[in-house]
């Protein structure tokens, strides 16, 4: 995308992803935090998103699945889930991969944020993920 946009559009330009991001102390506190909204989740509303979407096939249930489960958590954004450590190196594999940020999601902005600041933000500065 960025060559096409420099070759054809003489534009640089940056790349975003979208994901919820729970970040908890420990992995398995992790786990069942983002378990806890998939198994809370309007199974039948993401459904509902994905036939709209044109995305519904009995030949792939099991994908089928595993999209609902990122509507539900977080509009089909790729999900961030661990410690404050192990979301700083996907963050990393994010950056490698070609991205250069990401609009998150979380689960409860209010108590996660002050979290995230304290926790998260200053490791991504070790690892020269945020300036």
């Amino acid at each position: 995308m960025r060559t096409k946009a420099r070759d054809e559009y003489d534009r640089d330009i940056s790349t975003m992803t979208y994901g919820l991001v729970v970040v908890r102390d420990t992995e398995q506190e992790a786990k069942q935090a983002f378990q806890a909204v998939i198994d809370h989740g309007d199974w039948a509303a993401a459904g509902n998103v994905m036939k709209v979407a044109g995305m519904e096939s009995q030949s792939f249930n099991e994908q089928i699945k595993q999209f609902q489960e990122r509507f539900i958590a977080g509009w089909a954004g790729y999900p961030v889930v661990g410690t404050p450590e192990q979301v700083v190196e996907e963050m990393g594999r994010l950056n490698e991969a070609g991205m250069d940020g990401m609009i998150m999601g979380f689960v409860d902005y209010f108590e996660e944020m002050e979290y995230f600041g304290e926790r998260v933000l200053p490791l991504m500065k070790e690892a020269g993920l945020r300036h």
